[in-house]
């Protein structure tokens, strides 16, 4: 090959990558188009869902409600279903919200209180100490409640709310008294050294 023949070649060469490219570029464009396309086609929007339980007269529910899967997401999962007897760290309504009030009044005035009766004592508390005394009084709080129901019952209070009221202040008093009983003995072991 000569140098004329070696120019032509390569100037066609380069005119055809040239319109590869643009062909490329079409191609990108008509890509970008049908997922544009595809993407606003697939957007489904659900506006609202009502559910009329007050119309239903159930006699017994039993099965296993699955949110959020389609029948075929079904066939590739094992049995969800729960036991239909109460589990072991199921509550009453009444519990939880003890519960809940409770752990919240540990962790609001429980602070306060050991530092108050620590300063009382002149028995310093660090906070991670006193982090780990709350957890502590909070992990008894389901043995407690229990305890004060059955009490309460076997003075025959009955009324949800006179119970509420007495379980809540039979522990408050509880966690008063048993940090006060802590600060004294520890007191005294301090005494005694």
């Amino acid at each position: 090959m000569n140098g004329n023949e070696w120019t032509t070649y390569f100037y066609d060469l380069h005119q055809h990558i040239q319109e590869q490219g643009k062909k490329i570029k079409e191609l990108e464009s008509k890509l970008d188009q049908v997922e544009t396309i595809s993407k606003e086609k697939n957007k489904n929007t659900i506006e609202k869902i009502e559910y009329n339980f007050d119309q239903l007269k159930i006699e017994r529910l039993e099965g296993t409600l699955h949110i959020g899967l389609s029948p075929s997401d079904l066939a590739n999962i094992d049995d969800l279903g729960i036991n239909q007897t109460n589990p072991a760290n199921f509550q009453p309504p009444m519990k939880q919200s003890l519960l809940s009030d409770l752990s919240q009044h540990i962790n609001q005035e429980g602070p306060a209180l050991i530092q108050d009766l620590a300063n009382q004592y002149r028995k310093p508390v660090d906070e991670g100490f006193q982090s780990i005394m709350l957890q502590d009084i909070e992990k008894q709080l389901p043995q407690r409640i229990a305890f004060y129901e059955q009490e309460a019952k076997d003075q025959n209070i009955n009324s949800e709310d006179q119970l509420t009221a007495y379980i809540t202040e039979q522990i408050k008093n509880e966690i008063y008294q048993s940090l006060v009983n802590y600060m004294q003995n520890n007191e005294q072991k301090g005494a005694d050294q």
